[in-house]
């Protein structure tokens, strides 16, 4: 055979065991498609949502602080009548008594302040220096009984004398009567005597 022949035969044979290569079920990695076919990562990861899109478990609007503080009292603006028809009258001074005796008694004058603590509740707070007060002839005295029958009543001067000496100085007092702070109305004269002295009440 000439050598012609022999170079087309071998080229004959080599194709033939490429073509049955190619088909062969036993090489699966022969007809296994391309790379590119299988879902790229950027594809799979559109697919899930996003953290935007997923439920937090926190409230998306937070209470501000400014809301929180508004319903404290703020102490400002003008008072409301549930506090101010307890300030004095008119005629009238409310004085912190500190002793007391049958004739005259040593007080500190006060003044009537609505809030800050509470807006529409006010309290007498003392301010200055003592000053001593005489009765005038007549004067009366009033206590404040609290219970079935609260309210004010008239007492003999040496009994109230009693009564506002034990409360400045914190002693226990009798019943009916109790301390509510020291603080009494008083009316005086045209001289400056207290013609009228009642206990206030405060809880």
């Amino acid at each position: 055979m000439s050598a012609r022949r022999l170079l087309a035969t071998a080229a004959l044979l080599a194709t033939a065991t490429l073509a049955v290569t190619a088909c062969d079920p036993n090489n699966p990695g022969a007809d296994a498609p391309p790379a590119t076919a299988a879902p790229s990562a950027s594809a799979s990861s559109s697919a899930q949502p996003t953290a935007s899109a997923q439920p937090s478990g926190k409230p998306s609007a937070k209470p501000t602080t400014a809301h929180s503080g508004s319903a404290k009292p703020t102490g400002k603006g003008t008072p409301t009548a549930d506090c101010t028809t307890a300030a004095q009258h008119p005629g009238h001074k409310v004085i912190n008594v500190t002793a007391a005796t049958a004739t005259q008694v040593t007080a500190t004058p006060t003044r009537f302040v609505c809030g800050p603590t509470i807006d529409d509740d006010g309290y007498y707070q003392p301010i200055g220096g003592t000053a001593s007060y005489t009765f005038a002839p007549g004067a009366t005295a009033e206590l404040f009984v609290q219970g079935d029958a609260s309210g004010p009543r008239s007492v003999p001067l040496t009994q109230f004398a009693n009564h506002a000496g034990d409360c400045a100085h914190q002693r226990p007092v009798p019943e009916p009567y109790s301390c509510f702070g020291g603080n009494y109305d008083i009316t005086v004269d045209g001289s400056g005597r207290i013609t009228k002295i009642s206990e206030l009440y405060h809880p």
